[in-house]
């Protein structure tokens, strides 16, 4: 999420305006040198500290007029902005929470005809509710206040797996889990893991092994896919980068993920040969309770 300001420049401050405020600076500076050079010629340097504080006394006022005449309306748009997206995430948690109670007890009462429409209700809502959860946590990343917990691993990738059964169906999957557990950001640590496991379900096809290995305060999540050729390696983390056109995609999943790694302190490590597949490592040393 930009800062107010560098958000403001794309929408309230125009060129023409921050080419006015540079404009009249460089002149008052020049006119201020200038007349200290025709003080020093005729006067002497007597007294030459009085234009030292006239410098900087009309630096100070400039950016205050910049601030007060070109920023100000911007960071006040911003804020308005930023209140009305939190009022309106806390208002939408409701009303999602609410669907979600109704459609677990209609399921308890549906025959099976309408069972199928009601899952779908819910598996709907649940979309909706994950969306929530993304933006509240975009926002409190923003503002440094993530909620971190701690995580036991194997049960946490009992659980992703789950979520991702539908695309695993034709795939041979295999889970070793050592016990472990980790403290982070547990919608963080989400978005790694399933940016990392979509990948291999999304470059490996049709009856290809995936496997999932969490020992020695690491996890690996590896593919028999397509694999990268070493020159894309030097790539992969860059945003909007794609090694593969042909796939689903914006190329921002592993920019996502590198992110949050830097930012937890956990180490990334990307091994792949083209034609045998790939084998992504996190290092949860630093993570690890």
């Amino acid at each position: 999420m930009p800062s107010p300001i560098s958000e403001g420049w794309g929408i309230g401050l125009r060129s023409s305006d921050v080419f006015a405020f540079v404009l009249l600076f460089c002149v008052s500076v020049f006119l201020l040198f200038f007349t200290g050079y025709l003080w020093v010629d005729n006067i002497g340097w007597r007294y030459l500290w009085l234009l030292g504080i006239v410098l900087s006394a009309l630096t100070l006022l400039i950016g205050y007029l910049f601030a007060k005449y070109a920023l100000s309306p911007i960071v006040e748009r911003n804020e308005e902005l930023d209140r009305l997206l939190k009022d309106t995430l806390h208002e939408l948690n409701i009303p999602v929470a609410t669907i979600k109670a109704n459609a677990s007890m209609l399921k308890r009462l549906a025959d099976p005809r309408q069972l199928r429409k009601i899952e779908r209700i819910e598996a709907a809502a649940q979309q909706l509710l994950d969306l929530y959860k993304e933006v509240d946590y975009a926002i409190k990343k923003e503002i440094k206040k993530e909620d971190k917990e701690r995580i036991d691993l194997c049960a946490f990738i009992e659980d992703r797996v789950e979520f991702f059964a539908p695309l695993l169906k034709d795939r041979t999957l295999q889970i070793e889990c050592e016990p472990t557990t980790i403290y982070t950001s547990r919608q963080g640590f989400i978005k790694t893991f399933d940016n990392l496991l979509s990948n291999a379900i999304k470059y490996s096809g049709s009856g290809s092994l995936i496997q999932i290995i969490v020992k020695d305060r690491r996890v690996m999540i590896k593919d028999s896919g397509e694999g990268i050729e070493e020159g894309e390696l030097l790539k992969i983390f860059e945003r909007f980068y794609r090694a593969n056109d042909t796939k689903e995609g914006h190329g921002i999943g592993l920019s996502i993920v590198k992110s949050f790694c830097d930012e937890e302190g956990i180490g990334i490590q990307i091994d792949s040969k083209k034609g045998i597949g790939t084998t992504v490592t996190l290092d949860l040393t630093k993570v690890v309770i």
